[in-house]
């Protein structure tokens, strides 16, 4: 936001007709509600339609981390510029005019819309970030191939003591966003994505077969058939 623009306000932004709104696709999943606030249009993630205990628990927990993601990655390039939480359960970034991967993946995408995302990763990391499910909807393309991450909710931060055991499980995280990356490049350029895994060594080979069995595993649990 700029001096000129006024301050965020829950109250004052729900006074208002929303440009847009993206229904979350569950009861554990957030509203995207869409704003004209001064110069900027504003994307209000905001939990409060949902149940209580959603509300009460996951959503919190949600609202609060990625917070914590965003607030560390601020000035990263390539990631929505992040604009403050608003209430318990409500946080709001810019809105970015741009189509997913998921809308793309049926066209032929710039290569460079890789290189771009890989090198976002690669910052967030560094600044001691892992996203640990990163998907086709969470990385939007403008029409200059400029590419936008969104969507922290599940991010794990590192924290500037971290002990042993929190460094480990950041170190995992981040060799499941690289399994994310191939993968989902592999499947935009229409390759195989477990060559692609295969490709980044035994480790991360091991690591993703392991994931599959234990989704596998959920997904029978829930009743979902493979």
């Amino acid at each position: 936001m700029t001096l000129d623009d006024p301050p965020l306000d829950l109250d004052q932004l729900d006074g208002q007709q929303p440009l847009r709104r993206i229904r979350g696709r569950n009861n554990t999943k957030a509203d995207i509600l869409v704003y004209r606030h001064g110069a900027l249009q504003i994307a209000l993630k905001d939990y409060r339609r949902r149940p209580w205990w959603v509300r009460m628990s996951i959503a919190r927990l949600m609202t609060r981390r990625e917070t914590a993601a965003y607030r560390v990655a601020r000035g990263i390039p390539g990631v929505a510029r992040f604009l403050g939480r608003l209430g318990p359960v409500s946080l709001a970034t810019e809105w970015v005019e741009s189509r997913s991967l998921g809308e793309l993946r049926e066209q032929a995408v710039d290569p460079r819309v890789f290189e771009r995302l890989h090198e976002i990763l690669e910052r967030l990391h560094a600044a001691g970030i892992a996203l640990s499910d990163l998907h086709l909807s969470d990385v939007l393309v403008d029409a200059d191939n400029h590419v936008t991450l969104v969507d922290l909710a599940t991010a794990f931060t590192l924290g500037e003591r971290p002990g042993p055991l929190r460094s480990r499980l950041f170190r995992r995280l981040v060799m499941q966003d690289e399994i994310s990356f191939v993968r989902l490049r592999a499947h935009i350029r229409k390759e195989d994505a477990d060559a692609a895994v295969r490709s980044l060594g035994a480790e991360a080979a091991t690591a993703h077969r392991r994931n599959r069995r234990l989704k596998v595993w959920l997904d029978r649990v829930r009743g979902r058939q493979h």
